[in-house]
């Protein structure tokens, strides 16, 4: 009884390990110290958040990368910038570098791109939505030091830039929705990197 127990204990722990890797489309990692951040600092242009990233089944999912932007809590119509790609029938798998850069040159708007294996976005300003003026401002990536999953048909946050108007700044878990939505309420400006992965339906 004992044995026929463990089997089927051992069984059930397989299918559910089976449909935990079927629903996981992509894996990504953060790269701060990558030589694409490390060029960006050396010469002085923005920020850089770059990541590896890889996708399964490439040709038969899409990505979608984009930046939220809100400004005194208040999200923008449209996104500062966004990129979407992917069911490429040439491959099966598509790994790189995947990122957002701000380039901010002196006394004018920021310029915003998106990158992601084999594709990228020209350099580009949020047309009539200007910076605001702020003290402080800081950025961070949602997890470090792992590789994290991404599952099919859910937002994930990969990172932000954020600033204020006040002398502080709080803290928070990207990871936590909560957590995220007190910091749009809370700062003065918040862009928020996120990427969406979807299945090419069957016809």
């Amino acid at each position: 009884m004992r044995k026929r127990w463990i089997l089927s204990v051992a069984m059930a722990t397989l299918l559910l390990a089976g449909c935990a890797n079927q629903n996981q489309a992509a894996e990504i990692e953060a790269s701060p110290e990558s030589d694409y951040v490390k060029t960006f600092e050396e010469l002085s242009l923005g920020r850089l958040f770059d990541f590896q990233f890889e996708l399964k089944q490439a040709d038969k999912r899409g990505v979608k990368l984009w930046v939220e932007h809100y400004q005194n809590g208040k999200k923008e119509d449209v996104p500062a910038v966004d990129l979407i790609y992917g069911e490429d029938p040439n491959n099966e798998t598509a790994e790189g570098h995947l990122g957002f850069g701000i380039i901010t040159p002196t006394n004018k708007e920021p310029l915003y791109f998106l990158y992601a294996p084999g594709v990228s976005l020209e350099p580009q300003n949020q047309s009539g939505v200007p910076m605001l003026e702020s003290s402080m401002a800081t950025w961070d990536y949602a997890f470090k030091d792992k590789k994290v999953d991404l599952s099919l048909n859910e937002e994930k946050v990969l990172a932000v830039y954020r600033s204020t108007t006040s002398d502080e700044m709080g803290q928070f878990d990207l990871n936590n929705p909560d957590d995220v939505e007190k910091m749009i309420q809370e700062d003065s400006e918040v862009l928020l990197l996120k990427i969406l992965i979807t299945e090419k339906k069957e016809e």
